[in-house]
């Protein structure tokens, strides 16, 4: 009984944080200009280019001097130019440009990644402890467990058997992503295994109602 109860309020923590993320993050953008947010941070990250000013050549009245003193300001600019520098800010620290806030909302979609991470690694653990745990309290369940798993490795090898590895023709699409045998093989036995839990899942249903029509 107490192992349900932290059951419930696990779930409903979950279940509340998920509902906080999802309100974060589409409504977050709207409490604030998103637009200037966009340009600030676009600005914190842009290279900034300072290139120093070149002396002004002295010019050379004399006779003769005109084509050289030319050349020189060529040579004065060439290396006006060479000794640019480039500040690269790639490396910027968004955390003291943006206040928390602003931090947060620009963020928001890896904050929702790893949430949705979170989730995943609380479902595989709970496929994984909840199964044990009802074997250890009912061990006759560890033959339905056994039955379950080797219908599912059944369903898996047949649904390979089937599949084909044969190049799929798609139109406008000039690739050749579509012509890996194992992607293939792999998708096909993705889609067999679908299609057959599709279709065990409809009969179990008509069989149900049927039974209870003759009840």
């Amino acid at each position: 009984m107490a192992f349900s109860k932290i059951t419930k309020i696990i779930l409903w923590v979950v279940a509340g944080i998920s509902l906080l993320v999802m309100l974060f993050f589409y409504i977050s953008p709207k409490t604030l200009d998103y637009d200037a947010l966009d340009l600030k941070v676009t600005e914190a990250l842009t290279p900034v280019i300072m290139t120093p000013i070149a002396p002004l050549p002295v010019v050379d009245t004399t006779e003769g001097s005109v084509e050289a003193e030319g050349m020189e300001v060529a040579e004065d600019e060439g290396d006006a130019i060479t000794t640019a520098e480039v500040y690269d800010t790639s490396v910027t620290n968004l955390k003291n440009v943006l206040s928390g806030w602003e931090y947060m909302v620009w963020f928001r979609t890896d904050i929702s990644l790893v949430w949705a991470y979170i989730l995943l690694l609380i479902t595989l653990i709970a496929s994984i402890v909840f199964p044990l745990i009802a074997v250890i309290s009912n061990p006759k369940a560890l033959v339905s467990l056994l039955v379950v798993l080797a219908g599912a490795a059944v369903l898996v090898i047949v649904s390979y058997l089937l599949s084909s590895d044969t190049t799929i023709n798609i139109i406008g699409y000039t690739g050749t992503e579509n012509s890996d045998p194992g992607t293939l093989k792999m998708i096909d036995t993705v889609l067999f295994v679908t299609y057959m839990l599709f279709g065990l899942a409809l009969g179990s249903i008509l069989y149900a109602i049927v039974s209870r029509a003759f009840k």
